[in-house]
């Protein structure tokens, strides 16, 4: 598995300075918004969704699908490295938006940057997790091509859907206002631990799909 997942990486070398500089960017994109979390989640998000799908897209171009069932390689290891790809690339979200935010704050080029804190890191999990179990079984079940158009859907959905509750919440919704009041009453313990329990549960349950839906395919 480990072999699988360093074989991404190695591919995706070009991509991933790309997306390194692409972060920084929307840093100054989205340097208007008041809430600092929805800058990080926003830019998290969208370099590990893009990491995420280029991936996917560079194994459907290559066909390397047919090599790896060539090789005695189990199906439920393949699916498996596809998943664990997700939380290193939002480890590495997490790495360049710091030193990001860390070297534009020296030059004094943005105010209102501040360092990652667990709450942020734990919306940002939520959220690549809430997209990539949407997209992984749709990906191993029509291919990289044929799931083009969910892409778009899921990932505009999710940038809009961010700014659009980080607006509700900062504009006086009532019923967003009353969950955050909700949530208010928990301890940041339990919080988190819901969030993370949320999100490992999503990223199983899809991870278990996506694998019946890869055994049952022809290559």
């Amino acid at each position: 598995m480990l072999s699988l997942m360093l074989k991404d990486i190695l591919l995706l070398k070009k991509t991933i300075v790309f997306s390194a500089l692409y972060l920084v960017v929307m840093l100054f994109v989205f340097a208007s918004l008041d809430n600092a979390a929805s800058v990080f989640i926003i830019c998290t998000v969208a370099i590990t969704y893009v990491l995420t799908v280029s991936g996917c897209a560079l194994d459907d171009k290559n066909k390397t699908d047919v090599i790896l069932n060539s090789l005695p390689l189990s199906r439920s290891v393949v699916v498996g490295a596809r998943y664990l790809m997700v939380l290193v690339y939002v480890m590495f979200g997490v790495v360049v938006y710091t030193l990001a935010t860390w070297i534009v704050g020296m030059l004094n080029l943005i105010p209102n940057l501040y360092p990652v804190n667990l709450e942020e890191f734990l919306g940002a999990f939520l959220s690549i997790s809430l997209l990539a179990s949407i997209y992984l079984p749709l990906y191993f079940k029509f291919g990289y091509i044929k799931s083009k158009i969910y892409h778009f859907i899921l990932f505009f959905g999710m940038f809009f859907g961010i700014s659009f509750l980080a607006s509700g919440i900062t504009s006086g919704n009532p019923t967003l206002l009353r969950i955050a009041a909700f949530l208010s009453e928990l301890s940041d313990g339990v919080i988190g631990t819901m969030i993370a329990g949320t999100a490992l549960v999503m990223l199983a349950v899809s991870y278990g799909i996506s694998l019946r839906i890869y055994r049952n395919r022809e290559f």
